[in-house]
């Protein structure tokens, strides 16, 4: 798809108006350091919040369910890892502007953001409840020991990242759905 092309996408569009909506919050809000992710007290919170999670976990926000939100998860968090395979859907102004708004300027995940389309989930797919919150408390272990450039394959939107780009970035995106299901 050719850059002029995807910039009119309606997911694009509408994540960009998401994330315009967001930047007077963002000016109030306190930066987040990615390297804070690779403490020992990040680690255990992920870990007591994911565990948190149950099938009963009331959504306070969005239209995912609960297993669709850690399969979200799952792939938004472990596709650098190795753990998924995951088209690359990135393009020059993703990998430049993109990655500055919400890599390095914004401090938290705004809501409605659509992209990229390979986390994206189909309202009628549902997952195994235990096998997804298993897999993600894996992933964010995982992710907690990979402190190297070369521990990431590249972001599908927002190519190559440093560790403590990864690590600001999984705080914001698992700190956004967790309290979208209360955790």
């Amino acid at each position: 798809m050719s850059l002029l092309r995807s910039l009119f996408d309606p997911d694009v569009l509408m994540s960009g108006v998401a994330m315009v909506r967001d930047i007077p919050r963002a000016l109030q809000l306190k930066p987040v350091d990615g390297n804070r992710f690779f403490t020992e007290e990040k680690r255990h919170e992920y870990r007591q919040r994911i565990e948190s999670v149950t099938l009963q976990s009331a959504r306070q926000w969005g239209t995912m369910n609960v297993d669709q939100m850690l399969h979200h998860l799952n792939l938004a968090c472990g596709g650098s890892l190795g753990f998924y395979d995951l088209p690359d859907e990135s393009n020059l102004a993703t990998r430049t502007v993109g990655k500055w708004v919400i890599v390095d300027w914004l401090p938290e995940q705004p809501v409605g953001l659509r992209i990229p389309k390979g986390f994206k989930i189909p309202h009628s797919k549902r997952f195994e409840f235990a096998y997804e919150k298993t897999q993600l408390l894996k992933i964010v272990e995982t992710a907690w020991h990979a402190r190297s450039d070369a521990a990431w394959k590249p972001h599908p939107l927002f190519g190559r990242m440093t560790p403590r780009e990864w690590g600001k970035l999984l705080q914001m995106h698992l700190d956004y759905h967790l309290r979208q299901f209360a955790a």
